[in-house]
């Protein structure tokens, strides 16, 4: 299998993006998974945290979104990948001419909608959340229990504020110190979030000036690492934290693992999540063609 790919990062996420539109691939899903596998390895493939396909609606979208997680596992919904998606689909012309508002397009059988801003950044609508449950105890180890609230998105997310962790495990320093990859895979595997798991967020609430935003670090479930920015986590961490007092209004900016601010935006009616999005700048990178070799299962790639 040959096929052209452009690399586009969010927030630090990089995403391999492929026209399957016009150029399906013809792989079974054990094939599919493989290739994604060396695709996003840095090593033996390009590296990413994911493989996005752009593809052709039939719900009368302007196109499709399928997202692969480093793993090969699919069926997620991806925050970062979605605003890739949306800046690739007009890079590819698939947008109505001069659409920049509301454009609608689909991802995981439902319908989402986005906006190209003025000053170049993306903005996803989402879904609302099918499920948020509020500070419960979650057992952790040693007898070590720590608050924890939950959210899904299409993708579930735990969330942990650093100064609960801090209390109940006697963590030092800030979340800037934090061993993510010791209490990442605790509450990622954690039997209360069976038998999907969550990926685990740890937030902090920070002040720039009058203003206050969360600092978060997230290990990713299909990753199964750290990653520089996770875009349902930060909207995850952002309805968490506003429904529990920790920041005061919307929109909530979060400053993520790569050094980037991402914001997210929502209202609560009755303490129902409404009209939820996320917003941020989407950078094209390098391209290329890749062969994939099904039967070794190894990719050549030559970059333009």
């Amino acid at each position: 299998m040959t096929h052209s790919f452009q690399r586009y990062t969010a927030a630090g996420n990089t995403f391999v993006v492929m026209n399957t539109w016009e150029d399906p691939l013809s792989l079974s899903r054990e094939s599919m998974r493989a290739f994604v596998r060396v695709a996003c390895d840095y090593k033996a493939g390009i590296g990413s945290d994911g493989v996005v396909l752009v593809n052709h609606s039939g719900t009368g979208a302007h196109f499709r979104m399928d997202f692969y997680n480093p793993d090969g596992s699919t069926g997620m919904l991806c925050g970062n990948g979605a605003r890739c998606a949306v800046q690739a689909a007009s890079d590819f012309g698939y947008l109505a001419e001069g659409a920049r508002n509301h454009i609608p397009f689909e991802v995981l059988g439902a319908k989402n909608r986005a906006d190209i801003l003025a000053n170049g950044d993306v903005r996803v609508f989402f879904q609302d959340p099918s499920v948020v449950r509020l500070d419960f105890l979650l057992p952790l180890e040693n007898s070590v229990s720590v608050p924890a609230s939950y959210v899904d998105l299409g993708s579930q997310h735990a969330v942990i504020f650093f100064d609960a962790l801090a209390r109940s495990a006697a963590v030092d320093g800030s979340l800037d110190d934090l061993d993510v990859a010791y209490y990442g895979p605790l509450v990622r595997w954690h039997s209360e979030f069976a038998p999907l798991g969550a990926n685990a967020n740890f937030i902090e609430v920070r002040e720039d000036g009058d203003e206050k935003f969360l600092r978060i670090r997230t290990f990713e479930r299909g990753v199964e690492g750290e990653t520089l920015a996770c875009g349902t986590g930060c909207m995850s961490a952002a309805i968490v934290a506003r429904a529990l007092g920790r920041i005061p209004r919307v929109p909530v900016r979060l400053l993520t693992q790569s050094g980037e601010f991402v914001t997210v935006a929502f209202t609560l009616e009755q303490d129902k999540v409404r009209n939820l999005s996320l917003s941020g700048s989407v950078v094209r990178g390098e391209g290329g063609t890749l062969t994939f070799d099904e039967e070794k299962r190894t990719l050549d790639v030559v970059y333009w």
